[in-house]
C-alpha cells in the first residue's frame, strides 16, 4: 500500500500518470535511509554519541552521522520494513452509520419477537 498526497494507491501502477510523475520524482528527491535510521527518526529516539547528546541525526557532525548510520545498518537488516505512515484513520462517519444501522436492526428484532409489529 503506498499513501500519497492524501491517497492510498495499492502500487505505483495504479496511480494516474501526473501523480506517477510527481511520485517518482519525489522519490528521487529523498534521501537514501537505512532503515534503521527511518525507525530511530519514527521513535522520536535520543542518539548519544562520544559522550553528546543529539535530537535527531542532523545535529550531527557528518562523521558522527556516517558512523551513526553503519552502527544502525549492523543492527538493523536492510530488509526491514519500517512505516512512515501513522495508524489508520477511523471513518467516523461510517463507523456512525454503521452503529445505528445496527441498532435499527436490533430494535426491530426485539419488538418482532415481542409481538410488538404483528
Amino acid at each position: 500500500m503506498i499513501q500519497f498526497n492524501g491517497r492510498e494507491y495499492a502500487s505505483t501502477d495504479d496511480m494516474p500518470i501526473s501523480v506517477r510523475a510527481a511520485y517518482d520524482r519525489a522519490m528521487a528527491e529523498r534521501p537514501e535511509l537505512h532503515s534503521g535510521a527511518r525507525l530511530a527518526a519514527k521513535l522520536n529516539a535520543k542518539i548519544i554519541m562520544n559522550d553528546a547528546e543529539f535530537s535527531h541525526a542532523g545535529e550531527m557532525s557528518v562523521d558522527d552521522r556516517h558512523l551513526y548510520h553503519e552502527a544502525l545498518a549492523a543492527v538493523f537488516p536492510p530488509n526491514i520494513t519500517v512505516s512512515v505512515s501513522g495508524p489508520p484513520k477511523v471513518r467516523q462517519k461510517k463507523a456512525l452509520l454503521l452503529v445505528v444501522g445496527v441498532s435499527v436492526f436490533a430494535g426491530a428484532l426485539y419488538f418482532w419477537l415481542h409481538g410488538l409489529f404483528g
